[in-house]
This record gives C-alpha cells, sequence and structure tokens, in this order.
C-alpha cells in the first residue's frame, strides 16, 4: 500500500481546501493509498521539513509538491511515478 500525506494550514486557505478535495478524490478512486490528511501543525511538519502549505508526501518522505496545489492528473502521475 502506498501512502500520501497531504499538508494543509489551519484554518485552510482556499489552496489548502482544493488539496483537502483533491485527497478525497485520490482515496474514493484508489482504495489502495492510504491518505493521510495534516490539518494544521503537527509533528510531520518538522519531520518531513514541510515548509510551506499545501504541500504532499508520497510514500517514504519524498516531498511531491510543497506550497501550490496540483492539478489531479499531476497529483496521479506524481503517484504512478512512485
Amino acid at each position: 500500500m502506498v501512502k500520501m500525506e497531504f499538508f494543509t494550514a489551519e484554518p485552510p486557505c482556499a489552496g489548502c481546501v482544493a488539496l483537502l478535495e483533491l485527497a478525497d478524490r485520490v482515496a474514493d478512486a484508489y482504495p489502495e493509498v492510504e491518505v493521510i490528511k495534516h490539518v494544521g501543525m503537527c509533528d510531520e511538519f518538522r519531520e518531513y521539513e514541510v515548509t510551506y502549505v499545501p504541500a504532499v508526501i508520497i510514500e517514504g518522505g519524498k516531498i511531491a509538491f510543497m506550497g501550490l496545489c496540483p492539478s489531479y492528473d499531476t497529483l496521479i502521475t506524481a503517484l504512478a511515478e512512485m
């Protein structure tokens, strides 16, 4: 099972809201992907060195996106590359 972690601010900005919607779409379309949402500061921000939100970490701590909300197609392409 591949893990994708989605990081947003609290309260979420417009890009963060869009990213949370993408997380739901991924979870619905790909049940084999473990989707984890981090809303607001948490230990994982420091662990993965996330400095900007929205951000997406894919399996193994690889920062796929930081400081922007990717399109659904771009996100799925990054997932496929893993």
